[in-house]
């Protein structure tokens, strides 16, 4: 079990400043992620710290340059962002790209959303398949009730839906969304854990309170935790707890203390 940190666990710091929190807390694998602020240094940073061999996977809309480019995949794209994104992708060496389900607005018809998302998706994928780059989709959640969009994938058959229209892309399960899950229990988590290993990319853990996606510590009395045994062998795991602005040694502890759990 590989197991990474998040740059969104270390935001509202340059990315140089982040990636040197990890360097430091002995972090050598990173999934670069939205958290950090952008800046003309971004990508020579991230640069420098894999010339001292850290290694990246890539999330969504994550910090690469000073221009930050939010996306929202089920609306229409510029395509020309991504071809020289997953072009920069290809450059540092990245294999494993994930994004988000995309949302809709309330006034938006669920099925018009959802066909515009698969078939961003799909070009998406062909875009990374000529780079050698495996694409995975995130679980979701569903949004409180207030808000004014919904998510994609925020339920079981949607997602199942999904993986069967989508065969050839692979799935990210975040666990602190499948908490907020209206129908969350064991048995959905081990349905999940147990999709076909090749088309699992990499599974997201944090901690929330069942209600919002706040990225808390995962603690023992974490709703999965008791799970971690079925978990799939040699999948990557991401670590996603804010540990912003904390010091180096909080951040070695933490990673180190979730390193050790006993993952399969």
């Amino acid at each position: 079990m590989q197991l990474y940190l998040s740059l969104s666990a270390y935001g509202g710091v340059s990315t140089r400043e982040a990636l040197t929190v990890f360097w430091n807390a002995g972090v050598r694998h990173t999934e670069l992620a939205i958290g950090p602020r952008p800046d003309a240094d971004a990508t020579q940073a991230i640069e420098d710290f894999k010339k001292l061999g850290m290694v990246y996977r890539a999330h969504h809309a994550f910090v690469w340059s000073a221009r930050h480019y939010p996306f929202n995949l089920a609306q229409p794209q510029d395509w020309k962002y991504f071809e020289q994104l997953t072009d920069y992708l290809a450059s540092i060496g990245v294999s494993a790209y994930s994004v988000h389900g995309g949302n809709f607005s309330k006034t938006t018809e669920r099925a018009k959303a959802y066909t515009m998302f698969v078939e961003n998706i799909q070009y998406l994928h062909q875009l990374c398949l000529k780079r050698d780059i495996a694409l995975g989709v995130e679980t979701m959640y569903p949004a409180p009730p207030i808000s004014s969009v919904e998510n994609l994938l925020d339920n079981a058959t949607e997602l199942a839906q999904f993986c069967q229209d989508t065969p050839q892309i692979k799935i990210v399960i975040d666990l602190a969304h499948l908490n907020i899950w209206h129908q969350k229990n064991e048995i959905i988590l081990n349905q999940w854990l147990g999709v076909p290993l090749d088309r699992l990319l990499e599974i997201h853990i944090s901690d929330n309170d069942g209600r919002q996606d706040i990225h808390s510590r995962i603690m023992d009395n974490t709703w999965w935790l008791s799970q971690i045994t079925h978990f799939p062998k040699g999948i990557p795991l991401v670590l996603e707890s804010r540990l912003n602005r904390l010091p180096v040694s909080v951040v070695q502890h933490e990673y180190e203390r979730i390193a050790t759990l006993k993952f399969k």
